[in-house]
Order: structure tokens, then sequence, then C-alpha cells
């Protein structure tokens, strides 16, 4: 191995001259007084993965999937699941006589609708004296607005069934029982659905249902949301017929609509007067008295998809006799790319050149993967969350951020379809026997950053996108490796 001298002020450029993976050199000319140099070095070592299959992945996302859905590359997924409804405990009054404008955010009788009816009425003003509380209309509605994946045209449905047992878990996972919690004996609806340009499913519940939810607030049952899970323990979402999509459900849970009658304050012709909706409907053939209320199946409750995969493992074996020298990141059901992070190969790279490693400062130490086109039509190219297999559940379950020192992130980049993770730190600490250092078996996991507040906040990605990567079989220069630079004071 040739040794050379570099000045200090030259160590930042060649860093940046030195970003793929070589074998052991150091690098440097001799322009200093021998006390004043250092001695850099550029080191590569390959790791070994492999696609690592858990039986379940922690169930908490922003989102819920539902559909069935054969995967050209996977397989055939399933995913359903159940949800408690967010009751808004004390902020449910029946019949609502708020008056709201078209720019309000809550919903209430729109303060236009007599002068949308006839001219010569003005705004609503106020409304009392509510009466004859009736239900217009039940259903469980799905918006999916943000995305879908499969055949648009294939017909499905679905069908709602209310849960026998309350949830009673803080954690769920992908491989829940649902049928813990429900027996099917009581089916509150079903229809048939296809990918509308509304994005979204309607399924008809009766108008007895809703009697029977709303009688919760207008008899005064439910001031708390532990009360309201005692008289309603939530819904079980099934996929009943066919398959073609799976669709990302953003928002899910029970409208119901309403009417009553009530005294309504306005003007006719700018003059102050009090009118009832009978009369209202009477003369104009409608009821100006209709809203509705929303009970969300949000982030606030207990929520779980359950997802199956049929004669998963086999599938997954056979994948990888099509093609031995990648390893595959796939979630819904639990894949992952295994990792092993060979930190005294690390230590024993350095020491071959440096046997005082208190004198040695690490100026670069990436973990590289090279990503491989795969014959996938969702092809996942987010961020992917380098950590600690036994510390992935903690992770997502705690809101926890990437630390720099056992969980790391890295984009692709779009030029090299690389992955580069930056390890220096805590390598560095381990190197001078101080601090925390990371885990030799990590996983590679894709995450979804959202800004939240001042912060950013990570979860696990749980859609039906995937991604291959190079593995320790693959040819040498795509293989995945560390790439070491690190200086030593003389």
């Amino acid at each position: 191995m040739r040794l050379y001298k570099l000045p200090l002020y030259a160590m930042c450029l060649t860093g940046i001259l030195m970003s793929s993976c070589e074998d052991d050199n150091a690098v440097g000319l001799s322009i200093q007084p021998e006390e004043d140099l250092l001695s850099v070095y550029h080191n590569h070592i390959n790791l070994k993965t492999q696609s690592s299959i858990s039986d379940s992945v922690l169930s908490k996302a922003d989102y819920l999937l539902f559909g069935r859905y054969s995967d050209n590359l996977f397989g055939e997924i399933q995913a359903e699941y159940m949800t408690q409804l967010d009751a808004r405990a004390g902020g449910i009054i029946l019949p609502d006589t708020t008056v709201v404008s078209y720019s309000s955010a809550t919903t209430g009788i729109l303060n236009t609708i007599l002068e949308d009816l006839d001219s010569k009425f003005g705004e609503i003003k106020k409304v009392s004296k509510a009466r004859n509380f009736t239900i217009d209309s039940t259903i469980y509605l799905m918006q999916y607005s943000s995305g879908f994946w499969g055949d648009s045209t294939a017909l499905q449905s679905v069908q709602v069934y209310e849960l026998n047992k309350e949830m009673d878990q803080t954690k769920y996972y992908t491989n829940v029982s649902i049928q813990e919690y429900c027996d099917e004996s009581l089916l509150l609806g079903e229809t048939n659905y296809q990918i509308q340009n509304s994005r979204e499913i309607r399924v008809p519940i009766s108008n007895e249902f809703g009697e029977r939810i709303s009688s919760y607030y207008r008899e005064g049952k439910v001031s708390s949301q532990k009360e309201f899970n005692e008289y309603f323990k939530g819904v079980y979402v099934k996929h009943a017929f066919n398959e073609g999509t799976v669709l990302k459900v953003d928002v899910s849970g029970i409208l119901i609509y309403y009417h009553y009658d009530a005294d309504i304050q306005t003007t006719i012709n700018g003059k102050d007067t009090t009118i009832t909706s009978e009369k209202i409907l009477k003369e104009y053939g409608t009821n100006p008295l209709v809203t509705s209320y929303f009970l969300s199946g949000n982030k606030s409750v207990k929520r779980a998809n359950a997802v199956q995969h049929e004669d998963w493992e086999n599938a997954v074996k056979e994948i990888q006799k099509k093609d031995s020298i990648q390893t595959y990141i796939y979630t819904p059901v639990g894949m992952y790319t295994e990792v092993e992070v060979p930190i005294e190969a690390i230590m024993d790279s350095v020491k071959k050149n440096v046997s005082d490693t208190n004198k040695v400062m690490f100026n670069s130490i990436r973990l590289v993967f090279h990503r491989k086109e795969i014959e996938n039509k969702y092809l996942y190219s987010g961020q992917l969350l380098l950590i600690e297999k036994d510390s992935m559940e903690n992770f997502f379950y705690n809101n926890k951020s990437p630390d720099g020192l056992s969980s790391f992130t890295s984009s692709i980049d779009s030029k090299t379809d690389v992955y580069a993770f930056n390890i220096t730190r805590p390598t560095q600490n381990k190197i001078s026997q101080s601090g925390k250092t990371y885990s030799i078996k990590m996983a590679l996991v894709p995450v979804e950053r959202t800004l939240a507040g001042d912060n950013y906040s990570y979860k696990q990605q749980l859609w039906m996108t995937s991604t291959a990567l190079y593995g320790s079989a693959a040819p040498d220069s795509l293989k995945p490796c560390v790439d070491i630079i690190y200086t030593k004071r003389n």
C-alpha cells in the first residue's frame, strides 16, 4: 500500500474527489514539514445483505389500505381494516342550529339559503325552537383522493360490519385477526364500487341505525369517547368480492344527514321577520334546515389494517430464484432489506494503516446501496430509513426522528440510482469509545416524512410500492459497501 502526506487545507478537496467504492488506498502528496502532515486513506468494505420477511408491520399510518390487488411481482394481496369512530364527545348537539357562511369551517345552516330560494329574503340571523328531528340518510363514507393501485375498471364489493368487541389493544399490527372483534353478525351495509372521479365510496346504512347513533347525543348519553365506545365499538370494513385495486383511504366514517323544523329569524324585503321552516316547506317545497354530522375513523381513535398475502413465503422464494443478486423492500406485509454493518471490519481496516486509532479522524463513512430496476408498475423511489431491526417498532410507535447515531435516512440520488447513509459520527464515537453506536444488524425501511410544526415526523410507508437493491452477489461495482475516508495526524 502506498502512503502519501496531505496538508490539512487539501484534505477536504480529496474527500470530495473520492466518493466511489475502491480498494484500500492512501492519497496525497508531501509539501509540508513532517510534523504538520496528515495521512489520508480511502477504504471500502463489501456489505452482506439479504431480504428479510417479518410476519407483520405496525399498523400506524395516516391512511388505511383497502381492497384486493394482484401485484405482477409479489402476487395477490388483500387489505381490510377496523376502526373506532371519533365521537367528538361534547361537540355534537342535535339538532345543530348553528348558522354558518360559505367560509365557515364547521357544518350548520347556511346563512344565504333563503336568499337562494327567493330574493326577497335576506340572510338568516338565527335559528331557534328546534323540533321534529328526522334522519334523512345514513352512509359509511370512504374517500381515497390521494391514490389507488390497480385496474380502475374492476368491479368490487365492500361490506361494513359493526364490531362486537371493543378494540382493547394499544398497538395493532397488519396480521391482526379482525375475527376476534367482529363475528359478522351485524351487517350495517354493503355496495359494489368502481374507481370514480369523485374518489369516494358511499355505503348505504339504514336510517334506523342513524337514529340509534343520534339518540346517544340527543339523550345525553355521550360525554366522553370511552362512553361512546361502550355504545358503539366501531366498524369492520371488509372486501367482499373480486380483485383489481387497493385504495389508500384518507377519510372514512359514518355520515348522517338530517333535517328539523324551527323558527328562522331573517328579513323579508329588508324588514326583520321570523318565519317557520314549515311555512317555507309549504310555499317552496323544501325545508332549508337540512344539515349533517360526521363521525370519523381518524388517527385520534384506535384503528388497524389487516393485510393478507396468500402463500407469501413461497412467492418470495420464487422471486429470488429468478434473480439472486438483489434484495427487496415491500412493506404491506413486512419485507425489508437486512444489512450487516461490519463494525469490527471497519476497525480492522483502519488498524491496518493506523495502529494508534486515537489519531484517526473520519472524514466520511457512507453505506452505499445501488438500486436495481425491477418489473413492477409501482416502483418506490422515496426515502429509506436505516435502523436497528429490533428498534423499528419503538421508533415508529413513539414517532421518533432519525438521530444520526442509531437511525439514519437517505434519499435516492436520481443521477446514480444510489442510496447513501452517512454513519461517520457513530463510527467516530466507536473509535474513541464514547457515545452511542449503531447495531450490527440493521434494516432498510421506506418512510414518509411530513412537517409537523417545526419538526419532521417519520412514519413507515405502507403503500403497495416496492424496490430492489443490488445485493452481496452483484457485480463488484454494484455491491453494497462501506465507503471510508479518514485521516491520521502524524
